[in-house]
């Protein structure tokens, strides 16, 4: 019994390490590491747990390897972030900006126009919000929009070019990227907000309720990762070719582990990952009934400004949490 406990705990770290491992290198990468990306990761911490009052009782060196592992997966695993360090706030008062994916439309429009009038953003973000829905918080703004994405701003704004994206099982086209020039009291600034294509379809074709997995079904998940690849790359080019300094906040469908953000979002700063606290999980799904928190939303910057603050907001009816950040020049 001793033997078998030892061989449990030493082998549910050795396992947590290659899965940590899986998670970092070769999500988007590897289809099974792609479910893995998107898959509820609190579950790992279970079997950990489970084993801790048997070490407990049998011999607490064993607690060393399963406290070692339910610390890899409650904080990098799961995303955990912590900014020790306090900002000195600028003479020039920051930019809020404030992003939310409003789920078609299926939102609370009360609980949402009372955040808005709450967090006083200067440049609002939307996706998935349809033309014919008016937010009365946002009235007398400027305004551009293509498709379901949005920008609103108090500052004047020039809109700028869009792109669009196929979505699986969907007809037409919807639009993934919109950006305009914005003029602030401290200069122009490039604001992108994005909607990058989901992976929601091939991870769901690929459940199934006898096998749980059904290998036979990955292929719409491959190529809805190439494909998502491909979108990346072309609106992180075109990115590049606008004047900084540029902001780019919106639903990414994608979180910090994958290859695909990497390699194209990577080189931005993540408003969250340097000023945020905790997991700032965005969206809040569910597989099978069991939920899942992940943070696919981000505000991102180039070098010339600097992020001050970020954190998520509170529910407003949708799928997806607001997300806010103050950026500064």
């Amino acid at each position: 019994m001793r033997m078998f406990c030892s061989i449990c705990c030493w082998f549910s770290l050795a396992l947590i390490i290659t899965l940590w491992g899986l998670l970092t290198f070769a999500g988007d990468l590897w289809w099974p590491a792609t479910f893995f990306l998107f898959a509820p990761r609190w579950l790992l911490a279970l079997p950990v747990a489970v084993l801790i009052p048997f070490a407990t009782w049998i011999n607490r060196r064993l607690l060393l390897p399963l406290i070692a592992a339910l610390l890899i997966v409650l904080g990098p695993i799961m995303g955990f972030t912590f900014s020790a360090s306090k900002q000195a706030m600028p003479a020039i008062k920051p930019l809020r900006v404030f992003s939310c994916n409003l789920q078609n439309g299926h939102f609370n429009h009360d609980a949402f126009n009372a955040l808005i009038l709450d967090t006083q953003p200067d440049i609002v973000a939307l996706q998935e919000l349809p033309a014919n829905i008016a937010i009365k918080s946002l009235e007398g703004w400027q305004h551009v929009f293509e498709g379901d994405l949005h920008i609103f701003s108090r500052y004047p704004l020039v809109a700028g070019d869009f792109r669009k994206a196929m979505v699986p099982l969907h007809k037409w086209p919807r639009s993934c990227f919109l950006y305009c020039t914005v003029t602030t009291a401290s200069g122009n600034i490039t604001f992108c907000t994005v909607h990058l294509p989901s992976p929601r379809y091939g991870l769901q074709n690929l459940l199934d309720k006898s096998t749980v997995i059904s290998l036979k079904r990955k292929k719409l998940l491959i190529d809805e990762t190439v494909y998502r690849q491909q979108k990346s790359q072309e609106i992180a080019a075109i990115v590049e070719t606008l004047p900084s300094p540029k902001i780019i906040a919106g639903d990414f469908n994608m979180p910090l582990e994958s290859t695909i953000y990497r390699n194209f979002w990577g080189k931005f700063q993540n408003a969250f990952s340097i000023r945020g606290i905790g997991y700032g999980w965005t969206e809040r799904a569910s597989v099978r009934g069991i939920p899942v928190g992940i943070r696919i939303d981000h505000v991102l910057m180039d070098k010339s400004m600097k992020p001050l603050m970020c954190a998520t907001g509170p529910d407003v009816g949708s799928d997806h949490l607001p997300i806010i950040a103050d950026v500064a020049f």
